[in-house]
Formats: C-alpha cells, sequence, structure tokens
C-alpha cells in the first residue's frame, strides 16, 4: 500500500473559534508529495461562517425518506451480528480499504510551555505509522487495506486542558483547519495527531516556566469515534524504548507509539457494542478484574503500554469473554470491519425547515444553544441503529442535539453538546407525519418531540402549542 508523507507548509489560514478551543492566525509551510507525480495541491481556509441569511420558501415536499435508509445498513448489521453468533471467521472477498489522517504537529504550546518535534522525532514518527498500518493490516487477516496520509504542520498550535486535570490535548477543533486542508480531495476514514513533549530539548526549552512537570500532554485520547461524523484520537509521541528503533519489521508492533496509537484509534470502534446489540470489549478490558467482569487479566510488555497481546485479540475477533458463564470469542469480526468506514451511516447534509415557514432549526456554539432561526444551519444527520439518528451542525461536528442532563421531562432543554455517552439523550428518532412532515422525538418512552420557538431555546414538549413540532428536512 502506497504511504503519503508531507513535510512542512507555507500558507496563511484562518483558523476557527469553535467549542472549547479558539485558534488565531498562524503561517503554515507546505511542500507536499503524495507520489512522485502528482502534487498535493493547498486547499483553501475554510469559511467559519456556520450559517447563512436565506429567504424562507413555501412548504415544499419533504425530499428524503428517514423512514426506509436503515434497510442497507441493518442488512449489514445482521451479517456482522450472525458472523459474532457463529464465531464465522470466514474473510471478506474484498477488503475495506481504510484511509487515516495522520498529523505531526510539531509546535505545541500552552501559556508559556513550548514543545517542539526534532527531526528526529519527525523520522520516529513515520516509522510509527508504517508500523500501525502493517501491524493492523497483519492482526486483521487483511480484511483491512489501510493508507496513512501522514503530514507534518510547523504552525505553533495551542493546547487544551482537559477539564478539572493537568493534563494537556490537542482538540479536534484546533486541529480542524488542517484536517479540511489535507483531507481536501481524498478519501478519510478517521484522523489521528500527534505531538510531542518529550526529550532533551524540550525539557532545556521549558525547564523553570510556570506549569512544566504540572501540565503535559496526556499519552493518548479519543474524542471522537465511528458514531460521530469524524473519528478523532490524539497522542504523545514520547520517545522509543531501547532496543525499539530503527523499526526492524513493520509487521511487529514493537514500538512504543504504535501501541497508543492502535490502542486510541481502538477506543473509536467500541461503539459497536452499541452498534450491534453484542458484547465487544472496552479498549482497557485488558485490566480484567471487578472493572471488567468476563475479562482476563493482561500484563503489558517490556513496551510498558503495550498490551498487544489484548489488541491482537480484539482485533481478530479473538477475544476471550466468559460474562455470561460459557466462553465466547469477542470483538472484531470480518463482517464488522464495512462498519466503520465513514459516512457508512452519514446520510448527507440537510437542512430543516419550520413546517409553518417560521425559521429554521438552528445549532449554534454549545452556550447558545438550539433555536428557531432564520438563520438556515447545515445539518450533518447520521444513523445510529434501532431507527435513530445523530443530528450534528456540519460547522461544529464534534457536536450535536442533546437532551438537557439526559431528563426526560417536560420542557426541559433541548441544545447541542458533545458525545456524553448518554445515548438516549442525543439520538433522535425522526417520525414521520401524514402531511410529509418529520417531527424529531426522543426515543424516551415519553416520545415528546422537540419544539422551537423564536428567539428562545429549544424545549422537549408534549404540546407544541405556540411552538414548531413539524419540519421539513430537505437534502442540501
Amino acid at each position: 500500500m502506497r504511504r503519503f508523507k508531507v513535510s512542512g507548509f507555507l500558507c496563511l489560514l484562518l483558523c476557527v473559534c469553535m467549542a472549547f478551543a479558539a485558534c488565531g492566525k498562524d503561517d503554515t509551510k507546505e511542500n507536499a508529495t503524495k507520489t512522485p507525480a502528482k502534487q498535493v495541491t493547498e486547499a483553501a481556509a475554510p469559511s467559519t461562517e456556520p450559517t447563512e441569511a436565506v429567504t424562507l420558501t413555501p412548504e415544499i415536499p419533504v425530499s428524503f425518506d428517514f423512514s426506509s435508509v436503515d434497510s442497507e445498513i441493518s442488512r449489514m448489521i445482521k451479517e456482522a451480528v450472525e458472523q459474532y453468533e457463529n464465531e464465522d471467521y470466514t474473510p471478506l472477498a474484498e477488503p475495506v480499504k481504510y484511509y487515516v489522517l495522520w498529523i505531526g504537529f510539531t509546535h505545541a504550546t500552552f501559556g508559556d510551555l513550548d514543545f517542539q518535534m526534532t527531526a528526529f522525532d519527525r523520522e520516529y514518527l513515520e516509522a510509527v505509522t508504517l508500523n500501525y498500518e502493517k501491524t493492523v493490516e497483519s492482526i486483521v487477516n487483511h480484511n483491512v487495506d489501510i493508507t496513512v496520509y501522514l503530514h507534518f504542520v510547523e504552525d505553533a498550535v495551542p493546547l487544551t486542558q482537559c477539564p478539572g486535570e493537568d493534563w494537556l490535548y490537542l482538540d479536534m477543533q484546533t486541529a480542524m483547519p488542517y484536517i479540511n486542508r489535507f483531507a481536501e480531495g481524498v478519501e478519510v476514514d478517521t484522523v489521528l495527531t500527534t505531538v510531542q513533549t518529550a526529550g532533551e530539548e524540550n525539557r532545556a526549552r521549558n525547564e523553570g516556566k510556570d506549569g512544566y512537570g504540572v501540565h503535559d500532554v496526556i499519552l493518548g485520547l479519543k474524542t471522537d469515534g465511528i458514531d460521530t461524523p469524524l473519528g478523532y484520537s490524539t497522542f504523545n509521541l514520547v520517545t522509543p524504548a531501547e532496543g525499539t528503533y530503527p523499526l526492524a519489521d513493520p509487521e511487529v508492533p514493537s514500538l512504543y507509539a504504535t501501541a497508543v496509537a492502535v490502542h486510541e484509534w481502538m477506543h473509536q470502534l467500541e461503539y459497536l457494542k452499541t452498534l450491534l446489540g453484542v458484547e465487544y470489549p472496552d479498549t482497557h478490558a485488558y485490566a480484567g478484574g471487578d472493572s471488567f467482569p468476563g475479562y482476563q487479566k493482561y500484563t503489558a510488555d517490556l513496551n510498558d503500554y503495550d498490551f498487544f497481546e489484548f489488541y491482537r485479540q480484539v482485533l481478530s475477533g479473538k477475544c476471550p469473554y466468559t460474562g455470561d458463564g460459557e466462553l465466547k470469542y469477542v470483538g472484531m469480526y470480518p463482517k464488522m470491519w464495512p462498519l466503520i468506514k465513514r459516512n457508512v451511516f452519514n446520510l448527507g447534509e440537510f437542512t430543516i425547515k419550520a413546517a409553518d415557514g417560521s425559521g429554521y432549526l438552528l445549532g449554534q456554539e454549545a452556550e447558545i444553544g438550539l433555536t428557531l432561526s432564520d438563520l438556515a444551519c447545515v445539518w450533518t444527520i447520521t444513523y445510529s441503529g434501532n431507527d435513530r439518528f445523530i443530528l450534528s451542525p456540519k460547522e461544529l461536528p464534534n457536536l450535536r442535539i442533546d437532551l438537557g442532563n439526559a431528563w426526560d421531562i417536560e420542557d426541559n432543554t433541548v441544545g447541542i453538546w458533545v458525545y456524553t455517552g448518554y445515548e438516549d439523550a442525543q439520538s433522535w428518532k425522526l417520525r414521520k407525519n401524514a402531511d410529509g412532515t418529520y417531527s424529531i422525538q426522543t426515543p424516551y418512552e415519553s416520545g415528546r418531540l422537540v419544539t422551537a420557538r423564536k428567539d428562545e431555546k429549544c424545549l422537549l414538549c408534549s404540546d407544541g402549542a405556540g411552538g414548531v413540532q413539524k419540519w421539513i428536512i430537505e437534502e442540501k
């Protein structure tokens, strides 16, 4: 499989200020090659405007039938579950083509702290991407064919502090302008980003500064998975264990950072447990014990973080589980791999217009929430299983329509928020009405509907008196 590497680049980007992180204008240097014969062209900085002024139009028939969208997905799910139940490892007729956008941010900051990659770090990260690619392909019996697009960014990017903790990480919204640029014209299924805070040069640069030794980048963090518009994991490169680099065999997961990358990527796949309704291992189930009943405890090898015996079993569908009293092998079966592709559940982009012509459903930053407005917001609608859908503003893909505090009570606020793990509070039924419009209905037993009134936050109500509960959902 061809791998695509990019060295630094030069252009002016307008960074996006969204959700929990903000970016300023940074200079970027680029001199990229995809193959020797084809140059990667620069993509213009994305628009940061989440909405556009529109003129309301008369009601028109709904152009998308959500009641029938799950037929093909249901077939794929059924076949995957059958393989799981029968412990059938029949390989796919053709491997799933899977594309990873991997960005090495060579310069990251937090206050006065200044972390940079060296030339060695770049070389090491290149080896890590190769090790990740070849190791995973080998473990899964080549049911997946991975392509890694590796880019390096020289801009100084700000790190974000984990809420209530000293740990730092590179937020997806900070990386989003670069993600959009590098994804231009290529298929991307998930994103991995890497920074470096270890090494003698970083120590010398930061020793004595306020916060050094207190704040450091977390080893690894997954923020978005296959249930979101785009998977995202980020990790700290750190330094290779002695004797493991240079890479001896790409198909042997011998590099410390490879284990971290695989671990954080595996977190993105955990939604399969909910989607398929089967036992699927948490990526930390190698700890076993009371925290993960039914799973045995695994011991790390000399790479310390490397629980690859466990990872290998999960990725090949051969992880032993005895939680139900009988031995069952769980993890990734061959027909589960097509379900991890980006956009498998993504139905497209839509506007959501009040049926009475009074406005559009508008999702803004989490603090502002969900309102009825004259401004049209473009929504990404994703199928989440069991006849439910996730609705995310296109320009704020890490947010989704959310029932406040997951409380199914009359007049509770409906806003937009990051993924919380409360599936019932963040997925919705799109109920088709007799007149062809749709209502956005909670999957909770009450069946209450999202209700909008002009210049007010949306509420969850049984009675829509004075508010909008019927919507025309149109494809863009």
